[in-house]
């Protein structure tokens, strides 16, 4: 590897903007009147201008609410010497990603904010948080995808050679946070349901009237829950559903249904029948199924009742990610010492400056 740090001269300045020119030409006219601040080479040579490092310090700054030192400025630009790098390898051992993969990896990155999120919520977060157009976006997931394909394709035998999580391991993260695994109080109900969503004052009003004809069917004894569970498969005014379990500290369904409603549920006993009940989301007559108490969870329980991930195999999860991510991170640092063996690489460290 040939690395320089050149100093503030006019001279190595222009000699520096000189090989810019020479060297790019492809981008001659966008970069001409940039400052460089890198310039790699492994494959074909390639500009870190001022501007574009700016950029992606000024989108960190603006995203940790902080300004960057010298030295973290130095680490911005050494991420993307990495990247560029790892890019033009990647190009020279022609690994690609598919637009298949591309779109994948966008919708768990759209999941990961939560399986509510739309493909048209997650744009407006990109777009306004993030600070990227969508297509500026889509490019660097690919950028990323492509580097993760080639560590992991280059490095492929660090990878097959991961350790699983020992006993002893799994049990040391349980005992550290034995009062974290816990499951909190949750009712389990079905419910007859009619959506006001969408509906007019006339067609709440008409809902809420059906749903307290039932309610009295119920209580003269004329007709049961489990009839009216069966009834409601041919009755398009209003349906009968499972709705699973509850959990006393959801905030996401307690915001969807309201307050007031989910206190209700957990006044009820197991297989109590509710009087009609209003939520956020229409009318409903509600039957509790099960309730549980708030409970610290041993190592095979399930997290949920019915599920089949246990705690157990919930941790032996999260250490497993975490030695792939430690071996990740190994790789990575030893990709890049290697291409750095074989690149040209000299930094303006005083373009740093701005």
């Amino acid at each position: 590897m040939k690395l320089s740090i050149k100093d503030n001269t006019t001279m190595k300045m222009k000699f520096g903007l000189f090989a810019v020119l020479i060297a790019l030409t492809g981008t001659l006219h966008a970069q001409v009147l940039d400052k460089p601040v890198a310039i790699v080479r492994l494959e074909s040579t390639e500009n870190i201008g001022q501007r574009e490092l700016r950029s992606q310090v000024q989108m960190i700054e603006a995203q940790l609410q902080t300004t960057l030192t010298a030295e973290q400025r130095m680490e911005v630009l050494e991420a993307s010497i990495a990247e560029v790098l790892i890019m033009q390898a990647a190009e020279r051992d022609r690994i690609t990603v598919s637009r298949p993969e591309i779109e994948q990896g966008i919708a768990q990155q759209r999941q990961s904010l939560g399986p509510q999120v739309t493909q048209d919520q997650f744009r407006q977060v990109i777009e306004s948080q993030v600070g990227m157009s969508w297509d500026q976006y889509v490019e660097q997931v690919e950028r990323r995808l492509t580097q993760e394909k080639y560590v992991l394709q280059t490095k492929r035998s660090l990878f097959e050679n991961v350790p699983q999580p020992t006993e002893r391991e799994i049990r040391r993260v349980y005992e550290e946070n034995a009062t974290d695994f816990n499951n909190p109080a949750m009712v389990r109900f079905e419910h007859l349901f009619w959506d006001t969503r969408n509906s007019t004052s006339a067609e709440r009003r008409e809902r809420r009237n059906h749903a307290e004809e039932l309610y009295r069917e119920l209580r003269n004894g004329s007709s049961s829950f489990d009839d009216m569970m069966d009834r409601s498969v041919d009755d398009s005014r209003f349906r009968g559903d499972d709705f699973g379990y509850l959990l006393r500290t959801d905030q996401q369904n307690r915001a969807l249904l309201g307050p007031e409603f989910v206190d209700n549920l957990f006044d009820l006993e197991r297989g109590q029948v509710s009087r009609v009940l209003e939520s956020n989301v229409g009318y409903h007559i509600a039957r509790i199924r099960d309730r549980r108490s708030a409970k610290l969870l041993e190592l095979d329980d399930p997290l949920l009742p019915g599920q089949s991930m246990t705690v157990r195999r919930q941790i032996q999860n999260y250490l497993l990610m975490e030695k792939q991510q430690e071996t990740f991170e190994r790789a990575l640092r030893e990709i890049i010492d290697e291409l750095r063996e074989d690149a040209d690489i000299t930094v303006f460290e005083q373009n740093l400056s701005w």
